[in-house]
């Protein structure tokens, strides 16, 4: 797996408030059955819930591409992905390119 570092462009104050909501207690909890996923904040719980129910509305202004997401933030971290020059991260055993870590660990599983 091949990595190439990404700059960090984040101030102490951002690193801190989220260093507290990651240690903060979570308040929200997904009511779907077996699911279990919790959040510190409505909003990101509202969101989850979007793809419990396999809503979509933010849609790729890419034209021809067509993906959708639940959401926004998702959506326009994948309109980046047309523009950029190369991907980050490429698989070692097929070459197949990925643009986050996440996504290449689970390709790798």
């Amino acid at each position: 797996m091949q990595n190439v570092e990404r700059p960090q462009v984040t101030s102490s104050a951002t690193q801190v408030a989220s260093s507290r909501r990651r240690t903060a207690a979570a308040k929200f909890s997904c009511p779907v059955p077996n699911c279990n996923a919790t959040f510190t904040r409505r909003f990101n719980l509202r969101g989850h819930l979007r793809a419990h129910a396999e809503q979509r509305p933010f849609v790729c202004a890419w034209a021809g591409c067509g993906k959708s997401f639940s959401r926004a933030h998702d959506c326009k971290r994948h309109e980046t992905l047309h523009c950029s020059k190369a991907p980050y991260l490429v698989c070692d055993g097929c070459s197949k390119p990925f643009s986050r870590s996440d996504s290449l660990r689970r390709h790798c599983e």
